[in-house]
C-alpha cells in the first residue's frame, strides 16, 4: 500500500500562514520576477484565474485578485516542517516535489487497528495541525491510484483510501488525460483507440498495450489494475548536473548587476552540489539578450571541484569573454555539469585547495543558521586609482 500527501495551493497557502487575513480571497502567488501565475487560492480559481496567466493579463481581467511575489526560502522551510511529519509517519518516503511526497504504508491497517481511511485521515489532520498547511491525502496500491485517489480527495474530504474492489466505479469517468503519465500525445493516442477512461484501459489487454505504446503503455495499465513497476523510493538521487537560471524584472546591460546575478546563481548551485556530496569538471554560463537570443558557454576544469571561491574565478572569466555592453540581458544562468562524488575525486597535479573548501562549507553553515542567501561570495570591483 502506498499513501500521497499533495499540500493543497501549497505557495498560496505558505503566504496565508504569515497573512491570514487573506484568508477567503483571490490570492495568486506569481513565478520568478512576477511573471505569471503559479498558485491560486481556490477562491482565485473560481473566479476563473488561470495557472500560468501572464500578470499583466491576470490584472486586467482580475484587478480585485490579490498577487504576490513569490517567496521561496520560505516555502522551502515550510515544506521541511511538512517532510519530517512525512518521515515520522513512515520510514519509507519518497519525496516527489516540493509539496508532495509518496510513503510506503503496507501493513500500517494492522500496525495501528484501523482501517486506511483513517490513517489517511490522520495524516490529513496531523499535517494541519502542525503546520497549519492542509495537505490531501490519498491512499492505493500504487503511485498511479494514488494519483487518483489524491485528485478525489481535493474535491471531497482531503483523505480518500482507493480499495481494488471499488477500482471499477472510481476509474469509469475518470478521462485518460488525466491520469498521471499521460500526456497529450499519449492521450491522443488512446482515445484513437476508442480508450476514453482509465477504464477502458483496464478492459484491454495488456497485450494490446505492449505492441502499441512498449513498455510505458504495459506499466499504466499495471498501475491501474494496482501493481506497481515503481516502488517507493526511499533515497533521493543525486543530480547527474545541476542549473540555476533566472529573468530579470526589467531588461539591462549594467555590467556589475548582471555579474552578482552570475555569482548567486553559482552561489545556490555549489550549495545544492555540496549538499549531494558533489564535486563539478564543468561550469557553464548562460545569458539571454532581450531579443532571446542566448550565449552559452563551458569551462573544463583542471580538478573537479565544490568550491564556490574557486568556481567564482571561473565563471567570471566566461562572464567576461560573453559580456557586451551594447546588448541589453533578459536573464542569467550557470550550470554544473559532470557532477562526481566529492570522496573519489582524483587529485590534480596541483593538489587541491583546502583552504577555498574550508570557506565554502562555512557559508553553507552560516546559511544554514541564518537563512538562504544570508551570505555568499561577490565580486571586487576594480577602481581606477
Amino acid at each position: 500500500m502506498i499513501a500521497l500527501a499533495d499540500c493543497n495551493n501549497f505557495f498560496v497557502s505558505c503566504e496565508l500562514l504569515k497573512n491570514p487575513s487573506l484568508k477567503g480571497k483571490p490570492v495568486c502567488v506569481l513565478s520568478n520576477c512576477d511573471g505569471c501565475v503559479i498558485s491560486r487560492s481556490n477562491e482565485a480559481k473560481q473566479a476563473g484565474i488561470g495557472m500560468g496567466i501572464p500578470l499583466f493579463m491576470a490584472k486586467k481581467e482580475f484587478p480585485h485578485a490579490v498577487y504576490l511575489s513569490s517567496d521561496m526560502s520560505f516555502y522551502i522551510n515550510i515544506s521541511k516542517r511538512v517532510r519530517k511529519i512525512f518521515s515520522d509517519f513512515s520510514p519509507s518516503v519518497e519525496v516527489y516535489s516540493i509539496d508532495e511526497a509518496f510513503m510506503d504504508v503496507t501493513d500500517f491497517d494492522r500496525l495501528y487497528d484501523m482501517d486506511f481511511e483513517q490513517i489517511a485521515k490522520n495524516l490529513h489532520e496531523r499535517i494541519l495541525k502542525e503546520t497549519g498547511i492542509p495537505v490531501s491525502v490519498g491512499i492505493a496500491n500504487s503511485k498511479i491510484l494514488c494519483k487518483i485517489a489524491v485528485d478525489i480527495a481535493k474535491k471531497t474530504s482531503f483523505y480518500k483510501f482507493l480499495p481494488n474492489e471499488n477500482l471499477e466505479i472510481v476509474l469509469r469517468n475518470y478521462p485518460v488525460e488525466k491520469i498521471w503519465g499521460v500526456g497529450k500525445n499519449t492521450a491522443r493516442k488512446l482515445r484513437s483507440f476508442g480508450l476514453f477512461t482509465a477504464s477502458d484501459i483496464l478492459n484491454k489487454h495488456s497485450d494490446f498495450f505492449r505492441f502499441h505504446f512498449g513498455v510505458r503503455g504495459v506499466e499504466l495499465r499495471l498501475g491501474l489494475e494496482g501493481f506497481d513497476s515503481l516502488p517507493v523510493k526511499a533515497y533521493e538521487e543525486k543530480p547527474k548536473s545541476i542549473q540555476k537560471t533566472s529573468s530579470f524584472r526589467g531588461f539591462t546591460n549594467n555590467k556589475e548587476f548582471l555579474k552578482e546575478s552570475v555569482l548567486l546563481h553559482l552561489h545556490n548551485a555549489c550549495k545544492k552540489m555540496r549538499r549531494y556530496n558533489l564535486s563539478a569538471g564543468i561550469v557553464g554560463l548562460m545569458l539571454r539578450t532581450k531579443d532571446f537570443k542566448v550565449f552559452y558557454n563551458t569551462k573544463v576544469l583542471e580538478s573537479i571541484s565544490n568550491s564556490e571561491y574557486f568556481l567564482n574565478k571561473k565563471i567570471l572569466e566566461l562572464f567576461e569573454e560573453a559580456y557586451n555592453p551594447e546588448t541589453i540581458y533578459r536573464s542569467s544562468g550557470v550550470g554544473l555539469f559532470r557532477l562526481q562524488d566529492t570522496e573519489i575525486k582524483q587529485l590534480s597535479l596541483f593538489g587541491k585547495n583546502e583552504k577555498a573548501e574550508k570557506i565554502s562549507n562555512i557559508i553553507d553553515k552560516i546559511e544554514n543558521k541564518y537563512g538562504r542567501n544570508s551570505l555568499h561570495l561577490g565580486c571586487i570591483q576594480n577602481k581606477k586609482p
